[in-house]
């Protein structure tokens, strides 16, 4: 199979801006031959849609590609991790990645949404990136690889994510929204839901043409059902993920403001009589908070929320993971109560 640029040619990408692919060891298409297929059927699916293959782009691609590409490595991996992925452009036939923001490692996994969120938390939170300033970082995002990205993925501006504000003791960047043709846990079901109604549409065809074909319609119907009962619990709780994303976020920011206060009667109104009742507060100053994910267990009524902090103890900066379980109680005070105590993880991890 060809990889063009596996032989550093020209790329076939017309963007101004687009994605270069690291793979770990012996995890490229040529050295894996399940990935290879699973390229082969994405090119296959949206040969109508994209100028170019998937192959014979890699191991660049545009952010549309990169974004059915991800979501379709989940589907089959559940997790997949990239050694590198890194905003690249073109210089005359040459690939350029110097002097742009990367993502190092980058794992695809259930929490995934899209590829600006991690390359945000990057640029923000990376030592690579601390000569620049707040403002370079902001236009960088916005007046470079927003505009891009929105064009390749057809996107409106108000689904793009919003770069986090200077100065604030904590800033967000908002869960992206559903992205049309394709992403997300939208990914799987558009397509999904295409097939089914084309193959209901066949099978009213077929149906009069005798018992012999009954059997066959209603085992695959059957499938399908089940199909679509699958999708629609995860677009429900995707659902219900967006519309209280803003709720939880908003007290998960207060809870950590006070987690870190040092002051433990502050923290009793956050907490609930379980597990949670023995968390200890810690001291240190918040520089900026990023929300990385949300996931909704709606067998469990709850979210499992996970933020990346910068830090200030002692006069040291440190950037960390901080990941706790939440679950909505009208009585209580802010309307939301933590129900396990907070665990606490590196996020930026040195280097042997």
């Amino acid at each position: 199979m060809n990889f063009p640029l596996l032989k550093k040619s020209r790329p076939l990408i017309s963007d101004d801006l687009f994605l270069e692919i690291s793979w770990l060891d012996g995890k490229s298409p040529e050295d894996d031959p399940e990935l290879l297929r699973v390229i082969e059927e994405l090119d296959q699916r949206y040969l109508e849609i994209f100028d170019h293959t998937i192959e014979e782009t890699l191991p660049c691609l545009t952010f549309h590609q990169a974004e059915v590409l991800f979501s379709e490595l989940r589907e089959v991996y559940g997790q997949y991790q990239f050694k590198k992925i890194a905003i690249a452009h073109l210089e005359g036939k040459e690939v350029i990645t110097e002097g742009e923001v990367f993502a190092s490692p980058l794992v695809i996994d259930s929490h995934y949404q899209n590829i600006l969120l991690p390359l945000i938390q990057s640029i923000l939170t990376h030592p690579d990136f601390e000569g620049y300033s707040y403002q370079e970082k902001r236009e960088y995002f916005e007046n470079q690889i927003y505009p891009v990205y929105k064009q390749s993925l057809d996107l409106l501006d108000s689904s793009l994510p919003i770069f986090p504000v200077e100065g604030e003791e904590v800033s967000r960047v908002p869960v992206q929204p559903i992205i049309e043709q394709p992403s997300s846990v939208a990914e799987a079901a558009i397509p999904s839901l295409k097939k089914v109604y084309l193959l209901l549409s066949i099978l009213g065809l077929l149906a009069g043409t005798g018992f012999g074909l009954s059997a066959w319609t209603m085992r695959h119907l059957s499938q399908k059902t089940e199909q679509l009962n699958y999708l629609y619990k995860e677009l429900k709780d995707l659902k219900t993920t967006l519309s209280t994303e803003n709720e939880v976020d908003v007290f998960s920011r207060y809870f950590l403001t006070s987690y870190y206060s040092g002051n433990k009667e502050v923290l009793v109104d956050f907490l609930s009589d379980g597990d949670a009742k023995y968390t200890a507060p810690q001291e240190g100053r918040l520089q900026s908070v990023l929300l990385e994910k949300i996931d909704y267990d709606s067998d469990k009524d709850e979210y499992e929320v996970t933020y990346v902090l910068s830090l200030k103890q002692e006069d040291k900066l440190a950037s960390l993971r901080q990941t706790f379980s939440i679950q909505k109680k009208d009585s209580a005070k802010y309307g939301y109560i933590i129900v396990r105590e907070p665990k606490e993880t590196e996020y930026l991890k040195s280097e042997d």
